[in-house]
């Protein structure tokens, strides 16, 4: 009998141990956000953790979202950011628009491409923004400081409504006589820097791309938080990313 109770004392403390053993956490998570639908398919957005730190936000093109978007009046959407990225990163939401005939400059943007708005200012402030008109200018042409938008970037005419003013980097490819695939536009409004937009032909994604380049940082930061090193648009199995990465704290 005793060495029956010892034998279930035994089993016991062997199946705790198993079932402990099985509950491990991943020390570098990523956490998605809710989806929605686009095309054939699905997009969401996501952030990874390198430890407690985040180190990538991203969006996802899930298999089919390429396919049969609506031609008739482009697509906008809002993208929520998963709860573990708000207050972890500098970002707050995604603002995705896909257009089949593009934007201006007529010759340059003027091709289906996605526009990847990584939002740093929160979706109430960025859905008031006026068209850009002389009774609504003040606050596109409101600048931020000196070396708070990264060298060589430079300010674009105007403004958008819902987005803001847009910044190019004077040596993109685009800007030089070559073709438009992918590049980084930057944005600000009313005094500050608002959004990083790494743009993308349709093209491009169809090929299966991977592509990951350098981020320009700026001189200064107007306050403390995670800005990416690296920009990246790979296709991954069945479906396409696009992220900043190198997340680095910055004061």
């Amino acid at each position: 009998m005793k060495n029956l109770i010892f034998s279930c004392i035994l089993l016991v403390i062997f199946l705790t141990g198993c079932k402990k053993d099985e509950v491990v956490s991943d020390p570098n998570p990523t956490y998605n956000g809710v989806s929605q639908n686009i095309g054939d398919g699905k997009v969401y957005a996501w952030v990874k953790f390198t430890g407690d730190k985040p180190s990538s936000i991203g969006m996802t093109l899930a298999k089919g979202a390429l396919n049969n978007i609506p031609h008739n009046g482009g697509t906008s959407l809002i993208i929520a950011l998963p709860t573990e990225a708000i207050g972890k990163t500098s970002f707050d939401h995604l603002y995705l628009d896909f257009s089949h005939s593009g934007h201006e400059p007529v010759g340059i943007y003027d091709v289906a491409h996605f526009d990847v708005h990584f939002m740093m200012q929160s979706n109430a402030e960025r859905s008031v923004i006026p068209p850009y008109l002389t009774t609504t200018a003040t606050k596109f042409d409101n600048l931020p400081p000196t070396g708070i938008m990264p060298v060589p970037y430079f300010r674009l005419p105007a403004g958008v409504p819902l987005m803001g003013v847009h910044w190019a980097n004077p040596t993109s490819p685009e800007l030089n006589g070559g073709k438009f695939t992918e590049t980084l536009i930057m944005g600000s409004y009313d005094g500050k820097f608002t959004f990083i937009e790494p743009m993308v032909t349709l093209d491009l994604l169809l090929t299966k791309p991977t592509i990951t380049k350098a981020i320009p940082t700026p001189a200064k930061f107007a306050k403390t938080g995670y800005f990416p090193m690296k920009y990246s648009i790979k296709q991954v199995g069945d479906d396409v990313q696009v992220s900043l990465d190198e997340l680095m704290l910055m004061q």
